[in-house]
Formats: C-alpha cells, sequence, structure tokens
C-alpha cells in the first residue's frame, strides 16, 4: 500500500464508488493497458501494474478502509465518532486527575500518543467489523456449494418440426471459473494472464438437442447441467431452450385443418397428373384429374392437425391455381396457337352473354 497513490484517481473513480463500479473501472483499464494488447510498450505496462494495484487494494474491504484512514478520505461524521469514542475510553481509563502543571505539551504528546495508539485499535476494530459482516457473503462462497447460472438460447423450428419433433445442433457460449486465479483476477498483485482480469473463461460446446413433437410457440425446452459451471463443486446451471416457430407462408390454418394454394401447369390440369406438394409432415402426393379449373379445391383427408381433445386429425384443403409459363420460346408459342386452332374456346362467353340479355331487357 502506497500512501502517495491516489488509487481511486488511478481508477477514474469516486471514493464513494462501490464494488461494482471498482470491478466495471478495472476491467475496462485492464483491457486497455494489457501487456498483450500493447506488446513492448513500457509505459502501458506500467500503467497495467499500476491499475492492479490500486484494484488489489481498493477491492478488499479491509485494505480499502486502512488506505481511506491513512488518505484521510473517511468522512467527517466517521473521523468525529472516532474522536468521541478516543476521548471517552481514555478518560474513563484515568484513576486520578493530573495536577494542573502537569498539562502543556506533556499532556498534548500524551494525548497524541493516546489518540493515535487508540485510533490504530479502532481502526482494526471497524476491519475486523467490515469482515465479520462480510463473511456471510463470502464465507459460504468458499465452504458453501453454489448452483451456476441458467443459460437461455432461443431455437427457431418451422411448423413441420414442431408437429413432428426434431434434433437440432445447438451452440453455446459457457463461462468457467479461470483455473489458473481460481476467480479471483489477481495473482500476487498482478491481472491474471489467463482470463485477463475477468475471473473467468468462456468455453463453446455444441450439443444435439431433441425437441419434442407437438411443441408450442414460446416452449421452454430444459436440458438439465448444461449452464454454466457451479461453484465450490455446486452443481451445473441449465440450459433453457426457447421455442420459436417460424409462420409459413404456404400454410394457413383453420382450427385442425390446413389451407394451402398448390400452382400447376397447364398441361397437368388439362390431362391430369400426379404431384408432389409439401403437408405439416414433410411431403405427400395428389392427384391432379384431368380438365381441372383453376381455383378447384381437392381435400387430403387427415393431413391436418390433431385434435387436441379427441387425438383426431384435420384434413389438408389445397386449392390448385394453374400458371403460365413465363418466356415462351417460339416453338411454345406456336403450339400454343395449334392448340387455340383445334379448339375454339371463350371462358368469358357466358359473362359476355348475361350481360347482354340484360342490356336488352
Amino acid at each position: 500500500m502506497n500512501k502517495d497513490k491516489d488509487y481511486y484517481k488511478i481508477l477514474g473513480i469516486s471514493h464513494s464508488a462501490d464494488k461494482k463500479e471498482i470491478k466495471k473501472a478495472y476491467r475496462h483499464l485492464a483491457g486497455k493497458y494489457h501487456p498483450d494488447v500493447n506488446p513492448g510498450n513500457k509505459l502501458c505496462e506500467e500503467k497495467f501494474k499500476e491499475i492492479a494495484e490500486a484494484f488489489y487494494i481498493l477491492n478488499d474491504d479491509k485494505k480499502r478502509l486502512q488506505y481511506d484512514i491513512l488518505k484521510s478520505f473517511t468522512s467527517a461524521k466517521s473521523a468525529e465518532q472516532a474522536k468521541s469514542q478516543a476521548s471517552k475510553a481514555y478518560s474513563d481509563k484515568k484513576s486520578e486527575p493530573e495536577p494542573a502543571s502537569s498539562k502543556g505539551k506533556k499532556q498534548d504528546k500524551q494525548f497524541n500518543v493516546d489518540f493515535g495508539t487508540f485510533f490504530k485499535d479502532f481502526t482494526d476494530k471497524l476491519a475486523k467489523t467490515g469482515n465479520q459482516e462480510k463473511k456471510p457473503h463470502s464465507e459460504p462462497r468458499k465452504s458453501q456449494p453454489k448452483k451456476g447460472e441458467d443459460i437461455n438460447t432461443e431455437v427457431n423450428i418451422t411448423i413441420t418440426e414442431a408437429y413432428n419433433g426434431t434434433v437440432r445442433k445447438v451452440n453455446i457460449l459457457r463461462a468457467d471459473i479461470c483455473g489458473k486465479c481460481r476467480g479471483k483476477r489477481i495473482i500476487n498483485g498482478s491481472c491474471c494472464n489467463n482470463c485477463n482480469g475477468k475471473g473467468e473463461v468462456s468455453t463453446h460446446k455444441q450439443l444435439n438437442v431433441k425437441i419434442p413433437a407437438k411443441v408450442k410457440e414460446g416452449s421452454k425446452i430444459r436440458i438439465g447441467g448444461e449452464g454454466n459451471k457451479g461453484l465450490n463443486g455446486g452443481e451445473n446451471g441449465d440450459l433453457f431452450l426457447i421455442i420459436h416457430v417460424i409462420k409459413s407462408s404456404f400454410f394457413t390454418f383453420d382450427g385442425i385443418n390446413v389451407h394451402c394454394e398448390v400452382p400447376i401447369t397447364p398441361t397437368e390440369a388439362a390431362l391430369g397428373a400426379e404431384i408432389q406438394i409439401p403437408s405439416i409432415d414433410g411431403f405427400i402426393n395428389m392427384k391432379i384429374p384431368a380438365e381441372t379449373r383453376s381455383g378447384q379445391k381437392f381435400k387430403l383427408a387427415g393431413e391436418g392437425l390433431p385434435d387436441p381433445n379427441s387425438g383426431k386429425r384435420g384434413d389438408q384443403i389445397a386449392a390448385v391455381k394453374i400458371e403460365i409459363p413465363l418466356n415462351l420460346s417460339e416453338k411454345e408459342k406456336e403450339l400454343y396457337k395449334e392448340l387455340a386452332k383445334a379448339r375454339k374456346f371463350n371462358p368469358r362467353e357466358h359473362i359476355i352473354f348475361e350481360t347482354h340479355s340484360k342490356t336488352r331487357s
């Protein structure tokens, strides 16, 4: 402890800063002036040592108290209380009053010695009290196991995966106690070079996680023991997967029935075909009968969602839409012309007839 140094100024904090502020300031400055970040820079190296020394003193309650008293950073109220207790304690110890002739320099000298001795005792007592108040928080961490913190991560799945269940690879980043400094951040008054003064190191892990069937939006899945590492032999925290079901632009839902629109070619519509379309279970085959009209709907029984009460599944309703290919080749255009000659067909004939009849009447 160097009384000529202002540790608060070194860390850029006020005299009333709490431990959280001290740690925050230390981490910021340590990361800025660390020798690994500034290789070969002697000024940064010396600055880093000062920062580590300041943190070492101010992060320890007893050392900080002794330093504050040494630098006269204690509050006026605390100093007045100390002086009052000092006067009372030593006035009670006097068995006989001193004659007036003994007053003067001798009395002043004696009071200075006595007060100095008592003030040291009082300081030690305050430090001891501070440590006793600290024990309920610090001792259990050493003697009692503490469970590690939980980790939450989000997983996006499709509607099909939500219904059927799936297996996903999940990457997690866990915080483990630094094995070199044991979480103390400092070794022999210097910043731990293994964790850069953080007291913990990050480890990456990949897990194959099973998503159960019929999982819902916002569900939480708990994976025990895959969270952050516990302290003092305590259990690891848990990993919680927050499920988000991706909304599909292909499917819409009406209760337990599933609706979709399926594009088909003019040839498939005219001649009929068997095509594959998506369902909530994957892909299924669907028969398109000959002369199918655009907008015509087909029911695929039992391909919908299960009823939550009876378990009976709804249906998938597929509406077909005839689409003409773009960028027709010359040959395709000729074939369409031949088709038009072979079959005279006007799909608007009934519209024209109805309009003409209403006009005449």
